[in-house]
């Protein structure tokens, strides 16, 4: 009798204490809202969990033809005074770098669309296509791009010196001024570099005596010192 109430003691107290159900162990939600893992350390990264996407590459916008083009300038309307048509001509000459368009305008538009089209290809010989206007191209690409080699090709004698004088004038290059064969724009250039350097020298390259004289004494003037007690 005692030992089977010892025995039925110990089954009591295996199956109160030995059987006893485990807690449910934790889980989680990760960040994607889908995956369920029993620690947080266990969650995908974002960029393992949701590959991004490849990016599209942008699409080029379709070329738009010559023809198309010039129907979209054909017709738009003059501004005072001045064709918004040529312009847009102009503007297409330039960026398609076709001097040849140029020749659908009038004589003031081919002027401006010939010095546009070599100025923005970098290409004097552009301005061999200007005819008549050809000169004012030489000179104006010579000065936008302070090549006085370019002033050689001017044919015109006065327009040649000219393009000498404004050269040497805004690069202040005083040897420019020798190569201008016109007496007149030869004197000028040596006036403007006496002034421009302060340099008596240049007035005395002037032939014209009165010119000469009038520079001197602009000099003079100009490094004389101030009298004490007048300001």
């Amino acid at each position: 009798m005692g030992k089977m109430l010892v025995s039925l003691l110990l089954v009591f107290a295996v199956l109160s204490f030995g059987c006893v159900q485990q807690p449910p162990a934790p889980q989680y939600v990760c960040a994607d809202g889908r995956t369920i893992v029993s620690s947080i350390s266990l969650c995908p990264t974002a960029a393992a969990a949701t590959p991004s996407p490849t990016a599209a590459a942008p699409t080029a916008a379709p070329a738009i033809s010559l023809e198309t083009a010039l129907d979209v300038c054909s017709g738009m309307p003059e501004m005072q005074g001045t064709s918004i048509e040529e312009i847009c001509v102009s503007g297409l000459a330039a960026k398609r770098a076709d001097a040849s368009l140029c020749k659908k305008l009038s004589y003031d538009g081919k002027r401006t669309c010939y010095q546009l089209v070599a100025k923005v290809t970098n290409n004097a010989s552009v301005c061999a296509e200007a005819g008549a206007e050809k000169n004012n191209c030489y000179s104006e690409f010579a000065s936008s791009a302070s090549d006085a080699s370019i002033c050689e090709k001017i044919t015109e004698l006065d327009g040649k010196d000219g393009c000498y004088s404004k050269l040497a004038s805004s690069l202040g290059d005083s040897a420019l001024c020798e190569k201008i064969r016109s007496a007149g724009q030869k004197n000028g250039c040596y006036f403007d570099m006496a002034m421009r350097l302060q340099d008596t020298a240049f007035c005395n390259k002037i032939s014209d005596g009165s010119q000469k004289t009038n520079c001197l004494q602009n000099l003079q003037q100009r490094v004389q010192p101030a009298t004490p007690g007048m300001k």
